[in-house]
């Protein structure tokens, strides 16, 4: 019995994280639905500066955020996320991460879950040690609200 009341407290206290997680997400994201350009700019903002090339502070941050913020559509954000990929130092990427097949994909995005695959996969191509601390805390969240999009 104590077992059973155990586990569903540990299944209740889950599912709360994720819930305030998802919330966070979507409140980051404006009026409580999600939004391509607030998510793409949420893992941006989640990748160490150290981990971009040095074209990202030379303008190029201050570009992908201004573009990132436009988008309309899953073609525009296909083509953040593979903007977004071309920032980042080859050394912060998984072995057999090819960054380059991202062009590819993104290129025939249709569908909003087609980009946000495309951002899914970009994240995790990315070594941990790419991504700000408090990344593990927000990735739930952010993963949901971005399985959102329509």
């Amino acid at each position: 019995m104590k077992k059973a009341s155990l586990l569903l407290l540990i299944m209740g206290l889950t599912i709360a994280s994720t819930q305030a997680q998802l919330k966070d997400a979507l409140s980051k994201a404006g009026a409580g639905t999600p939004n391509a350009g607030s998510l793409l700019k949420q893992f941006g903002g989640a990748i160490k500066p150290t981990s971009f090339l040095p074209s990202w502070a030379s303008g190029g941050k201050t570009n992908w955020l201004s573009a990132a913020g436009k988008v309309s559509d899953a073609a525009s954000m296909a083509k953040s996320v593979f903007s977004l990929a071309g920032f980042v130092k080859p050394g912060m990427l998984k072995q057999g991460f090819n960054a380059g097949s991202l062009g590819q994909a993104a290129s025939t995005a249709k569908t909003y879950s087609d980009a946000s695959g495309l951002l899914k996969n970009l994240e995790g191509g990315l070594k941990p040690e790419a991504m700000v601390s408090s990344w593990a805390g927000k990735r739930t969240g952010w993963s949901n609200a971005l399985s959102l999009l329509k």
